[in-house]
């Protein structure tokens, strides 16, 4: 008769189960951590590391401008010029207008001073962008696409759109107050409609469009929790082996009894197997027998 071989016991096979939990924790954390780093490059950042957006893109901005800066201004009642508001907002929709960042109303000629909403620049998710100045002078840009069709005063049709350019001020700061804030009006520079473009370019200054003193450098990626999961078990791993071995080599083993436990590590591969087995039988243990059969 042949003596069967020695099966793990349930202490060791739940070992590895929770080996293997810990190493798919570890995955799933990192791979998570990578997947949510991917995404939030998609969202609202700064075009650059040396830039900050935080707080134009924490509020809500309007400015009026005076004359035929917009799209489809006419002349008021009795020849005056009219005027035209911009509601704009950085990485988010604007309630005013279905799918924009960026609103104008204009008067629509009706001899009654009344106003038409236009959606100026629709939602970007992250429309800041650098300038071929950036990296001298400071300064970056919004761009907004796929605007409200609009029709211009030849007939023609086109899509709205606008560039909000921002030059460096240190002095300048734009603070929210929780709503519709007002931009300052030191920092308007230059509001100007291109009636062939169909495009409101704007130029603004701002503290946060200021480089900083020291040279740019790539934005620092943060260690993920995965990361250090990964580094803890390592770490850890390589400090229970060394200790083992160096406690063993002294007590006088030799060849594979220097591993601590090395019964354990030998029979490692059985263990996985019965491990999965295990798991996939909800813990219900299987018929044990002494012998092999002859």
């Amino acid at each position: 008769m042949k003596m069967a071989a020695r099966r793990p016991r349930q202490w060791e096979v739940w070992t590895v189960v929770f080996l293997g939990i810990w190493a798919s924790g570890c995955v799933s954390a990192t791979t998570g951590d990578v997947a949510y780093k991917f995404k939030a490059q998609e969202t609202c950042q700064p075009p650059a590391f040396e830039f900050d957006i935080q707080n134009i893109t924490n509020g809500v901005w309007t400015f009026t401008e005076t004359g035929q800066n917009c799209a489809g201004t006419v002349d008021g009642p009795n020849g005056t010029l009219s005027s035209c508001t911009y509601t704009m907002a950085f990485c988010q929709k604007l309630a005013s207008c279905k799918d924009a960042s960026m609103c104008v109303d204009t008067f629509n000629g009706t001899g009654n001073n009344q106003t038409v909403t236009r959606a100026q620049g629709g939602f970007i998710t992250n429309p800041f962008r650098v300038t071929d100045k950036s990296s001298l002078n400071g300064g970056f840009l919004a761009n907004f696409t796929k605007g409200g069709n609009y029709t211009k005063p030849d007939g023609s049709f086109c899509q709205l759109s606008a560039v909000i350019t921002f030059e460096c001020n240190r002095n300048q700061y734009w603070i929210p107050n929780g709503n519709t804030t007002a931009v300052p009006k030191a920092a308007l520079v230059k509001v100007t409609f291109d009636k062939t473009k169909c495009q409101l370019q704007a130029t603004m200054t701002y503290a946060g469009a200021c480089i900083t003193l020291a040279p740019a450098t790539p934005i620092p990626e943060s260690m993920t929790a995965g990361t250090v999961l990964i580094i803890i078990f390592f770490v850890a791993l390589s400090v229970y082996f060394t200790c083992g071995i160096l406690i063993n080599l002294v007590r006088g083993f030799r060849g594979k009894d220097v591993l601590p436990q090395s019964e354990f590590w030998t029979d490692l591969p059985v263990l996985i197997a019965d491990g999965c087995l295990f798991t996939c039988r909800c813990g219900a243990e299987t018929e044990k027998t002494g012998y092999d059969s002859i």
